[in-house]
């Protein structure tokens, strides 16, 4: 065979092919049996097998027609002989500028695509140092430390030795050096366990399987994945173990989804026998194949590809050819888990960096903390009034010299050498350097590394070991420990409602069948036992319905039902089966006549019989008027004597549940537990879905299985199979999901379920129907119940018609234009409409535990909580009430709008009502609904509708999307940040009032599901609930918690104490280092601005790095202002801390500092003496005095502001002081014994300490300082005590839960914190009785303590 006519044809066949892609419908490929006559039609995306290849065969016969037959022909087969691993000539891998090829037994030169092997890591030997160096020194915090050691070397201009300052440096460095290392090592281990698993490649033309590292897989390999193994590349699946040709995976890695999902390969029904060998132990391809796909992408729920296979044993003038669309239903992502499937064969698409998981790889979005924040505005600020003292005093040496210096000529000012230059300008530069590094300790360099330290500690061992905030299996998580602070700082937020505030535990509650109800919110389904299942559980949900069904089944009626598949058309388009249908015309009276027969006649009426109504006691008919009252049970509707209503009540429930058992998304996970019996559980990513399909089952409809081409279900006790054809998946903007599906007699049926706003316009409406009247009076009365509701419908599908939208349809899901998606969801717009109402499903989503407490705790911290929900208005605000977000049910603002202008009216209108409450004194509480957002969101109504929630003490927003829900916090944001920039003063004003603003007042969201990832990623603080519907939003938060009352804790308890010890971190590091750089500063006023030092360089450094560091760190993570137990008895505490504002920061920690040096600096130097055998006015000797008074200050500091004493702390406080003497000892001799003698340090301490006046001195700084601080302390705690130390006397005294009344022990029993309470009261009760003390939350701790200030 010529050589030109082998791959080479092929490869241009490929070129010429471009059948579908990526369809979410697709047709299996028809059955070879000529007897069978039934169009295959195509059938769901995850569990059915591949569209049809006839399509694609009608293709590719047009292009053998134009290169001729022998082109055809002459394609070679692979044989055995040809080299498996590394032959360029077998496997193609190619890629084009707009998508992938991949080949298998194909001969072209190799394309390098990336390797396999995934790095999560940031660093390797080589470039840790580098890296690490360049992160660290692109701080300004850093790099401005980093010019200070450097410029502390020069020692014309450094007033210390250069190495005290790198000391301190180079210690901060190796801090954070060794946690980067810490962390990249554990990243380099996992990295290398992934990389190096195994996995298996296998030779498609010999089967041949050997054992192979996930980092050396390519491009085209094919590999063999077993039960309970992870995929280690993105490959298209060709094989599986299971006899319907199917996979079950575990998506768990990607989305956070622990339930299954069914996969499937590439369809080559029909042709697999010629292609495929395969079996459990050896598998080969015996052909060749090219798949082309699209580039590698972020899309974990599309995939485009089409799949091309050239047949090895067809002649030439056959169809050689076979091209097959390619969906994410045959696609098997990396890290997805195989279960249950045996085994599967793959062919590798992607691979390393390259797979959706890898892409996914995104990091959360950077939040910096409020104290990052403050420190870069403070730090700033410092800087510029150091530039200016430095400025100031430069100046000064300047003048002194010419008045002063010039007259001392020991001192040699008039030789101009290096450092003493005659330019004036430039010797005030080189003085002014001098000064900058003489005042660096102002911005303590030790602040970082500690709050660093202090932050991990209250994530990593506070929040994420709390015994108090564990759900069964889900402890909290801390995420993003930066963000620590702002826990205590919340102003706004903003919670989803399912799963969040609501169990997620989905249970059918009632059903409305043709706006007739059923069922009961008493009766539990859930409760039945299995074996009672069927019509005993269905007698008990409602009579009347098993009584219908009981009457369906004598004879055959009910078997000739299931194999019409439900209702013919008109008994479907019947409004209900009520007395009412006495009123049918006769023309529709005949037609019923003609539909029940063989159902209630024997054989058809001669004559049309009136419809009579009887009561079931009564023996008569009732009249006309009396008929439409019997709209009861106790009805019986009749035609010549013989029951109808029954039977048409039957048909209607047969198709309901036909609705429920057909349209889903589910698969049944069969398991076996250990005294082996088998368990068949309903797995889903939706929770309704899962619960109305369980709730079928215990009432006797029951779906069973699924095939290749089939559904099964068991409709009390008699098994109907449906052919699946179409399926139109859901999604958040269709709101509905749709099933073509194929009856036993051939008739072709549309079901559909899905959210009323979208159903109610697709159903069919007459002149002689209230259809959409009656059902939205049902939703409003399950809505006001708080029910979760979707809409039924169907329709019977004229075969012609649907097979010509189907050939429509088929060719776009084929097509891989860039429209394709909206022209897809066009056609089924078109499929879509004119249903005839079937009925609705209440689902009952109760409340987690302790919600309403939890929310009634943070209304009384003051915290303004939304609920932003995709419910109904009527269900949301139901749920508003439950969970005491609404306590105002008949003063509630409801804002709606049909139109932009009727918005900025209703929303001037709602202002004046909210502004005359708040006069008043009483909450405003707010509900807009979602679609009218669609008027205000990008408008210029945003900020009247943020200034509208501003003044509400809680907002429902209802019918939401997940852009909106983003939306609305980031419109929340701008607002208040607007807000904080009115009043007088420039731009630089505003400025400051915007980051105090920043720093002020958080806004928090919470979800637990994938849609509520944007509104977590858009608030400064994201918190996210580990639920039933994955992990995403876990994946994507701050903080993770099991449980919406767990908040309480998080941010009462968890944020407060942060809070408070973050913010006496930075006052008292500030402190420190402003006394040690003011004490030196004093000094130039009696050195002539020299910028001479009395300290020297290593006494510095280990002033900042060991004596003042230990203290407060262990204040910083052990002190507390209260008991955990008063910060949540009294929320009233939140929020209202200035711990650390810009005034509080320079009055504390600068100004306060400067006094503290002044009296650390006078009392020693005008107290020295030259007197006796050991003076002391020395300058080191003055100078050694000077730092130990200094040292003792600032540890009194930290011992009168700390609240809670431990052994621990007090032993580091005695430790860090007195290691300050034997220090001062050795140090002399340590610099002796490494040749640095000193003649200033040498013998110095010795003598100062023998010295009377040394102690004296020290004494005295001791008594003035602190007793300044404790008198002013004293004061405070005595005339005019905060909410802290109020609560903190009240605890000392009687306890944290002494005096607890009714209604806080019933709040704190159910946020756990105490046990159950001694009295009646209920959540209903504590509503009431909220309205009538709004005022009273916010009154002073003390006036609910009965103690004046």
């Amino acid at each position: 065979m010529p050589e030109e006519h082998g791959t080479g044809r092929f490869h241009r066949l490929v070129q010429r092919l471009s059948p579908a892609a990526n369809g979410t419908c697709w047709r299996p490929h028809p059955k070879r049996d000529d007897k069978e006559k039934k169009t295959r039609i195509p059938t769901h995306p995850i569990e059915l097998a591949q569209r049809s290849v006839r399509r694609a065969s009608r293709r590719n016969n047009d292009v053998d027609r134009e290169l001729g037959p022998s082109a055809a022909s002459q394609e070679p087969t692979p044989t055995a002989s040809q080299s498996w691993r590394g032959d360029s000539r077998r496997r193609v891998r190619k890629e084009t500028l707009e998508s992938r090829l991949v080949h298998i037994n194909d001969e072209e030169p190799p394309h390098n695509f990336v390797r396999n092997s995934i790095q999560t890591s940031k660093y390797n030997p080589f470039t840790f140092l580098p890296k690490f160096l360049f992160e660290m020194f692109s701080r300004v915090a850093y790099l401005y430390f980093l010019l200070q050691a450097g410029l502390s070397w020069w020692d014309v201009v450094s007033p210390f030795g250069g190495l005290g300052a790198t000391m301190a440096l180079s210690f901060v460095l190796l801090m954070s050096g060794v946690k980067a290392i810490v962390e990249d090592v554990k990243r380099h281990i996992e990295d290398d366990k992934i990389n190096k698993s195994l996995t298996k490649i296998v030779n498609p033309l010999t089967g041949e399987i050997r054992s192979a590292k996930w980092r050396d897989l390519q491009v085209g390999d094919i590999i063999r994945v077993d039960d309970d193994e992870l995929f280690p590349a993105d490959i298209l699946c060709l094989h599986t173990g299971l006899p319907d040709g199917v996979c079950f995976v575990r998506t768990t890695n990607l989305d956070g989804e622990s339930n299954l999902k069914i996969r499937k390969p590439v369809d080559l029904r029909g042709f697999e026998q010629d292609i495929i060998d395969g079996s459990s132990t050896r598998w080969s391809f015996r052909s060749t194949a090219v798949l082309e796909c699209e580039l590698p992408n972020k899309n974990l729920h599309k995939f485009r590809g089409r799949f091309t296979v050239a047949h090895p044993d067809l002649g030439p003038k056959a169809d050689r050819h076979i091209t097959i669309p390619v969906t994410m239903s045959e696609v098997l992502l990396r890290g997805t888990l195989l279960k249950n499937s045996r085994y599967v064969y793959g062919l590798v698409v992607y691979t390393g960096s390259e797979t959706r998981i890898q892409m996914n790889a995104a990091k959360v979005p950077l939040k910096m903390g409020s104290f990052d924040r403050f420190l870069n505005v403070q730090i700033t600020v410092l800087i510029v009034a150091q530039i200016v003292l430095c400025i100031l005093l430069a100046i000064a040496n300047a003048w002194w010299r010419e008045e002063e210096g010039f007259k001392r000529y020991f001192l040699g000012f008039d030789s101009f050498v290096q450092g003493n230059f005659d330019n004036v300008l430039l010797y005030v530069g080189l003085v002014f350097m001098t000064f900058w590094i003489l005042t660096s300790y102002m911005v303590p360099i030790s602040l970082f590394v500690t709050m660093e330290i202090v932050k991990f500690w209250q994530a990593f061992v506070f929040i994420n070991n709390d015994p108090d905030m564990v759900a069964p299996d889900e402890p909290a998580r801390a995420r993003n420990s930066n963000l620590n602070e702002d826990l205590g700082k919340v102003e706004y937020i903003f919670s989803d409602k399912t799963g969040t505030l609501t169990s997620n535990d989905m249970q059918l509650r009632m059903i409305s069948i043709k706006n007739q109800s059923y069922g009961s919110l008493d009766y539990r389904l859930e409760d039945t036992a299995e074996g009672h299942y069927g019509t005993e559980t269905l007698h008990a949900f409602d009579m009347s319905l098993a009584e219908s069904v009981i009457h369906l089944q004598k004879k055959d009626f009910w078997a000739n039902l299931m194999a019409m598949g439900g209702s013919r058309e008109f008994i479907l388009s019947l409004p209900d089966s009520s007395p009412k249908l006495q009123r049918m015309q006769t023309m529709d009276r005949e037609t019923l006549h003609k539909e029940l027969a063989g159902f209630v006649f024997d054989s058809l009426p001669e004559t049309v019989g009136e419809l009579e109504v009887f009561d079931k006691d009564e023996a008569t008919p009732t009249t006309a008027e009396q008929a439409e009252s019997l709209r009861t049970p106790s009805a019986k509707l009749k035609i010549a004597g013989k029951d109808v209503g029954d039977v048409i009540l039957g048909w209607h429930i047969v198709d309901f549940w036909m609705v429920i058992c057909i349209c889903h998304s589910l698969i049944i996970d069969v398991e076996t537990d250990e005294f082996g019996n088998v368990n068949r559980n309903y797995q889903g990513p939706s929770p309704d879905e899962v619960a109305l399909v369980e709730a079928a089952r215990r009432l006797g409809f029951e779906f069973r299985e699924r095939t290749m081409t089939e559904i099964v279900l068991w409709m009390q006790g008699l098994e109907v199979r449906f052919e699946i054809l179409n399926v139109l998946e859901f999604t958040s903007e269709r709101k509905r999901m749709s099933v073509v599906a194929q009856a036993p007699d051939g008739s072709i049926h549309l079901f559909c379920k899905g959210a009323d706003n979208v159903m109610i316009p697709r159903l069919k409406v007459d002149s002689k129907s209230d259809v959409v009247r009656d059902t939205e009076e049902s939703l409003h009365r399950y809505s006001v119940k708080g029910l979760r509701t979707l809409v039924l419908g169907s329709k019977i599908l004229d075969q012609e018609s649907y097979r010509l939208w189907d050939a429509e349809y088929q060719d776009m899901a084929g097509s891989l234009s860039t429209d394709r998606d909206a022209q897809l969801n066009r056609l089924a717009e078109k499929l879509e409409r004119d249903f005839e109402l079937v009925g609705l499903t209440a689902i009952e989503d109760k409340l987690q535990d302790g919600v309403p407490m939890a929310i009634e705790t943070l209304r009384r911290a003051s915290i303004k909580v939304w609920m932003i929900t995709g419910d109904k208005m009527e269900t949301a605000i139901n749920i508003a009430i439950s969970c005491n977000l609404v306590t105002h049910q008949d003063s509630l603002l409801i804002f709606t709008a049909e139109y932009r202008w009727d918005a900025r009216d209703n929303l001037s209108h709602l202002r004046k009502m909210a502004e005359a409450r708040l006069r008043a004194g009483l909450n405003v509480e707010l509900v807009v609904d979602g679609p009218s957002l669609v008027h205000v969101l990008a408008s210029s109504l945003e900020g009247e509708l943020a200034y509208l929630g501003s003044l509400c003490s809680g907002v429902v927003i209802c019918r939401s999307s997940p852009s909106q829900k983003a939306a609305v916090v980031r419109i929340m944001k701008e607002f208040e940040l607007r807000k904080a920039e009115e009043g007088p003063g420039g731009p630089v004003l505003k400025f400051f009032r915007r980051q105090n603003r920043k720093i002020k007042a958080k806004m928090l969201a919470i979800g637990d599901g994938a849609n509520d990832v944007t509104m977590i990623q858009a608030a400064d603080v994201g918190v996210g609930i580990a639920g039933k519907e994955g992990r995403q939003a876990v994946n994507n938060s701050d903080y993770s918690i099991g449980q919406f009352k767990f908040l309480i804790r998080l941010l009462l308890v968890h944020g407060q104490m942060s809070h408070y010890r973050l913010a006496r971190l930075i006052k008292f590091s500030f402190f420190k280092n402003i006394s040690f750089a003011f004490v030196l500063i004093y000094y130039q006023f009696f050195c002539g601005f020299s910028g001479q030092t009395l300290i020297d360089d290593i006494s510095a450094a280990m002033y900042n790095v060991v004596f003042t560091s230990m203290p407060i760190l262990l204040f910083s993570i052990l002190d507390r202002p209260v008991d955990d137990t008063i910060l949540i008895r009294f929320p009233q505490l939140y929020n209202r801390s200035t711990s650390l504002s810009t005034e509080t920061f320079w009055r504390t920690g600068v100004i306060q500092g400067m006094v503290d040096a002044a009296f650390c600096f006078f009392i020693p130097y005008f107290s020295a003496s030259v007197r006796g055998d050991n003076s002391t006015h020395g300058l080191w000797s003055v100078g050694k005095t000077i730092y130990i008074s200094m040292l003792g200050v600032v540890t009194l500091e930290v011992c009168l502001v700390a609240r809670y004493w431990t052994g621990l702390f007090s032993f580091f406080v005695f430790l860090s002081f007195a290691l300050v003497f034997p220090f001062c000892l050795a140090f002399p001799h340590a610099e002796q014994a490494l040749g640095m003698f000193d003649p200033g340090q040498y013998g110095t301490a010795e003598n100062l300490f023998a010295t009377a006046n040394f102690w004296l001195s020290i004494s005295a700084v001791y008594v003035i300082s602190f007793g300044y601080r404790y008198f002013m302390r004293s004061w405070k705690w005595l005339f005019d005590p905060d909410d802290n130390m109020t609560l903190a006397e009240f605890e000392q005294m009687k306890g944290p839960l002494a005096d607890l009344t009714a209604e806080e022990r019933l709040r704190l029993a159910a946020l756990d914190i105490v046990e159950g309470p001694n009295s009646t009261l209920t959540a209903t009760s504590i509503n009431e009785r909220s309205k009538s003390t709004q005022k009273r939350h916010n009154r002073p701790i003390s006036a609910h303590l009965n103690r004046e200030p």
